[in-house]
């Protein structure tokens, strides 16, 4: 199998973590670059989107939830699905909020990488206020936020992780508890592992 990653994407550092979680750094990561037209990867993955999971068998995921699903399942027990009975619901609420934080992170960093000239101001200034907004209820719960890490965890950590690349994301400012929560997932072996080479 290969990952095919991108030393930019929040979403492939998700999947790059899992992998070395679950153990399976047997799995070669491909490291390429998007928006390529002359990409060789767009013939098996016509979407271009990353991350994408190439099978042995040919065929291949897209869409990190799905990946980080199926990595789960090659190495039990799995540990990034959801749990059941009450703590079902209390779980996907931190996942929604934290995948709307990662999202919108991401298209403000994808938003700047435009030509100056090309750029939405009003897109960059409402994913701003979102992060500070989502940043503030994150610093308020982040207590709870204890224990292994699971899917809203990674995806919160790669939400915040987006600062390396994106100078203006100010999230640390005033919210000691989310500082203190990042320097404890960021200091995990599989977090420190997944960090790009450096010159990819």
């Amino acid at each position: 199998m290969k990952l095919y990653v991108t030393p930019t994407s929040p979403y492939a550092r998700l999947a790059m973590i899992v992998r070395l979680e679950k153990g399976l750094d047997g799995i070669e990561l491909v490291w390429t670059r998007t928006r390529n037209p002359d990409d060789p990867m767009l013939a098996f993955n016509p979407s271009g989107r990353i991350p994408w999971l190439g099978l042995d068998d040919g065929s291949g995921l897209e869409d990190t939830e799905a990946i980080v699903d199926y990595l789960d399942t090659l190495a039990p027990p799995c540990r990034f699905a959801p749990p059941w009975g009450a703590a079902y619901w209390p779980y996907r609420r931190r996942l929604a909020t934290a995948r709307s934080m990662l999202d919108g992170v991401a298209l403000w960093a994808r938003e700047l990488m435009r030509p100056e000239g090309e750029r939405s101001p009003a897109i960059v200034e409402h994913e701003r206020r979102r992060a500070a907004r989502l940043a503030d209820r994150f610093e308020a719960g982040i207590d709870a936020w204890e224990g292994p890490p699971d899917m809203p965890q990674l995806l919160l950590f790669c939400a915040l992780d987006v600062e390396r690349r994106l100078a203006e994301f100010d999230w640390r400012a005033g919210r000691p508890g989310l500082v203190a929560w990042h320097a404890r997932v960021a200091a995990l072996p599989a977090v420190q592992g997944s960090l790009p080479p450096e010159g990819v």
